[in-house]
């Protein structure tokens, strides 16, 4: 905002001399308005500079820490109690202790003897058989020989084979019990039972109970 007027009531800064409005007088034209500062401007102030900081002084670092090996602390020997476990029919069934044989009396088997064990015995052309039967008119699962311990028995099962499983030249249906001596026919061989364990004679943990 201007701070005065001229002459004929122009509002001029008033640092003018001649105020640029009014028309000029003789010998006026040439002449330029001179501008003084109304006030003087204030220096703008100086952000002082930061103090020059001291260097720190260098730490130095700590000493590497040693790690020292130290042997592991050993417990003692614990003091065990180890009880003997006597053989029962079910643990003899996990170890399948032989219980009896199967003897060939035919073919080119004749002689061999093939062991019976406790539990289920697969007899088979199948190679992976218990018992195996090289016969073309044997099944490959043809019947099944189980010993029972807590019975003490054998017992003999068809398993559904197409010619038969028989017993002294009489077919099974489906099962029968063995006793010793008793004639196996499997397709055409023949084999000769002996058993091993019976009412007098089962494995204990020394060998056999009688």
């Amino acid at each position: 905002m201007a701070d005065k007027r001229c002459e004929n009531g122009h509002f001029i800064d008033e640092s003018w001399d001649l105020c640029p409005y009014c028309p000029a007088a003789d010998g006026e034209a040439d002449k330029i308005p001179i501008i003084r500062p109304s006030r003087a401007a204030a220096p703008e102030p100086r952000t002082a500079a930061p103090a020059p900081t001291a260097p720190r002084p260098a730490v130095a670092p700590p000493p590497p820490t040693v790690r020292r090996e130290t042997a592991p602390v050993q417990a003692p020997p614990m003091e065990r109690t180890v009880a003997a476990q006597k053989i029962t029919a079910e643990a003899a069934v996990g170890k399948r202790f032989v219980v009896g044989w199967l003897v060939a009396l035919t073919g080119s088997e004749r002689g061999q003897s093939y062991e019976v064990r406790v539990g289920r015995n697969v007899l088979g052309r199948d190679r992976r058989s218990d018992i195996v039967i090289s016969d073309d008119q044997a099944s490959a699962h043809h019947a099944d020989l189980v010993f029972r311990p807590e019975e003490k028995r054998f017992i003999l099962m068809d398993h559904n084979s197409t010619n038969g499983t028989y017993v002294n030249e009489v077919e099974i249906e489906p099962r029968r019990d063995l006793v010793a001596r008793d004639i196996v026919r499997v397709g055409s061989q023949r084999f000769l039972f002996m058993p091993l364990c019976d009412e007098n004679f089962y494995w204990d943990g020394e060998g056999a109970l009688k």
